[in-house]
């Protein structure tokens, strides 16, 4: 089925990347098409929520180089947008759409959030990110009108000059400075290598990497990356999933070597590996979250050096993953599954106790905001108040901040953890009514995939009591447009840290082509560490980051059978205070 979603894809990409042409003249016209926004995380701003859209579409539409298509698409009608041109008008004409436009509405403390994002149909444009924060109704329609001039301004090339609305939105309002607009982060990513880490503009949070890097390429696909030190020798190792088989390497100066591997159940659909050790002994064991048909079978993998790899318990009934709880440190959280055939996932995430054979109980349910899933979330004390936030990943790759009431802070305009990995049986598998291990035809076009985002790591580099959010930034292709598809065309690293309204970028990696499958990023000291690697004098941060990417993901190349590879690459990172220019 994996084929059959690649050929989809190189299908998209003919019919996208090569009907639009762009205009060079100014007076070319930019036709834009409008999804339906997404107003499920409204909350208690669901009175300024109607007519948002509509409100902003006009405000394009008043600008004569635009033209809005009077016709909102949803999201299953996306997927009909097969033919080189498309009519989409409300009569017969057959026009071309320069770009979708998509959004959603958030609730925050502090006002609604309206978010904006223009898709490119050509395969060589970006995709663009729009935020407005309007605080109360009275502001709502100036805030409207200068979210529509900003977009205007940086997509469709308006001036201020002479323009009405412009000259209306600097009366009424703040301006456009009030309001935060796509980073060209773009073009800031292709101009860094893949081998180089580098401190964002301001960030006072400086990095350098040690003796450069090491890398190790596979010749299959990861669907999953963790490390760990799995023998207790202080040292971690790096253990990847592919398909149902897990691979050790290790790490020997600028070597990476395999070093084991262990074949899992073959009917296991594994989603989530993670390391820990909950038991104390000094060795991390491995927490495999899968599903066995319809049904949740994880397991716990440990390592013994005689023997290799040893499954410790299997056939839990729960998705499972380690996780921090403050005040309580490391515990075992699990999420069930509903009774219904279709329904994957459960409300309700709760604590787990082992026993002495491995049996998993349920323990007390975790007070978590509302469409957090198990996998979507960490709690970190990004302010250094000593209470800790809830940060998650939410169906749309956003990252929300959660206070310890539930209220919504921040919602990020940049897509983070980005995903191909979802839940349950692979889509395309369908087989007969009567078996009731899987979907039917129809249950698998119908059903919604449940992602399991890239890895929320929690750190505090610059050791300053305010912890920072460690996350991949896979790019979406404009071909993910399309319901139920992720391509990513690269992605990076990223550290986030909290100035107390938002996260910000306080560094980030070179770009690595593809989609990025997996990471591990482990403190191994800090300053006035007392253990065998110490870096007090010059008060740095020593850590290991590794990085797991699909070069060939989502290419014409990476369609072909066979061709399917990955490279591991492994950096050692000092981090320090100081401000980066």
């Amino acid at each position: 089925m994996r084929t059959k979603e690649m050929m989809l894809a190189f299908l998209c990409f003919f019919i996208f990347g090569s009907t639009v042409v762009y205009g060079k003249d100014t007076n070319e016209k930019y036709r834009i098409v409008f999804s339906a926004f997404d107003i499920s995380s409204v909350g208690s701003y669901a009175y300024l929520s109607n007519g948002i859209q509509s409100m902003l579409a006009s405000r394009l539409a008043a600008r004569d180089r635009v033209v809005v298509l009077d016709r909102t698409f949803s999201e299953r009608e996306l997927i009909s947008l097969k033919n080189k041109q498309t009519a989409v008008a409300k009569g017969s004409e057959t026009t071309v759409a320069d770009y979708l436009v998509s959004g959603s509405l958030y609730g925050l403390k502090t006002g609604l959030s309206i978010q904006v994002v223009l898709y490119p149909f050509a395969a060589d444009k970006e995709t663009l990110r729009f935020e407005a924060l309007v605080k109360n109704s009275e502001n709502m329609i100036t805030d409207v009108d200068k979210l529509s001039l900003e977009i205007a301004q940086s997509v469709f090339g308006y001036k201020t000059v002479d323009d009405p609305v412009a000259l209306k939105a600097g009366v009424e309002g703040e301006g456009v400075s009030g309001f935060i607009t796509a980073h060209p982060e773009a073009a800031y990513k292709k101009s860094v290598n893949t081998g180089v880490v580098v401190g964002a503009a301001g960030s006072t949070v400086q990095v350098t990497a040690r003796e450069g890097k090491r890398s190790v390429t596979l010749s299959s696909e990861i669907r999953a990356l963790a490390t760990g030190d799995i023998d207790g020798d202080g040292a971690d190792e790096i253990v990847v999933l592919v398909g149902n088989t897990l691979e050790l390497y290790r790490q020997d100066g600028k070597k990476i070597s395999k070093v084991a591997v262990a074949n899992l159940p073959p009917a296991l659909a594994c989603h989530a590996i993670n390391m820990a050790d909950l038991d104390k002994n000094g060795r991390v064991e491995i927490y495999v979250s899968s599903t066995d048909g319809l049904n949740i079978s994880s397991l716990i993998v440990g390592w013994d050096k005689e023997k290799g790899f040893r499954i410790v318990t299997e056939n839990i009934p729960w998705y499972i993953r380690p996780l921090l709880v403050p005040g309580k440190g490391w515990r075992l959280a699990g999420q069930k599954r509903g009774v219904g055939k279709t329904e994957l996932v459960k409300a309700g995430i709760y604590l787990l106790d082992l026993d002495a054979t491995n049996t998993a109980t349920q323990g007390e349910q975790l007070p978590l905001p509302s469409g957090v899933n198990l996998f979507d979330f960490v709690f970190a004390d990004l302010d250094g108040d000593g209470a800790p936030e809830t940060v998650a990943i939410d169906k749309k790759e956003r990252i929300k901040v959660f206070n310890r009431a539930n209220e919504l802070l921040w919602v990020s305009k940049r897509t983070f953890g980005g995903s191909q990995i979802y839940l349950g049986p692979s889509r395309g598998g369908a087989v007969s009514v009567q078996d009731r291990r899987n979907f039917t035809l129809e249950e698998d076009i119908d059903r919604e995939l449940i992602f399991v985002p890239g890895r929320l790591v929690v750190a505090d580099v610059d050791n300053n009591g305010r912890q920072e959010i460690v996350v991949n930034e896979n790019t979406l292709s404009a071909m993910s447009i399309l319901e139920k598809m992720r391509i990513y065309n690269d992605g990076i690293i990223v550290g986030l840290a909290w100035d107390g309204a938002a996260l910000n970028e306080a560094w980030r990696t070179g770009t690595f082509k593809g989609y990025i499958a997996g990471f591990g990023f482990s403190v191994l000291s800090k300053p006035g560490d007392t253990g065998q690697i110490t870096n007090a004098e010059d008060k740095k941060t020593l850590v290991s980051l590794h990085v797991g990417h699909l070069p060939r993901s989502g290419t014409l190349v990476g369609l072909l059978p066979g061709t399917g590879e990955t490279q591991i690459t492994a950096y050692d990172l000092e981090f320090s205070v100081g401000k980066t220019k």
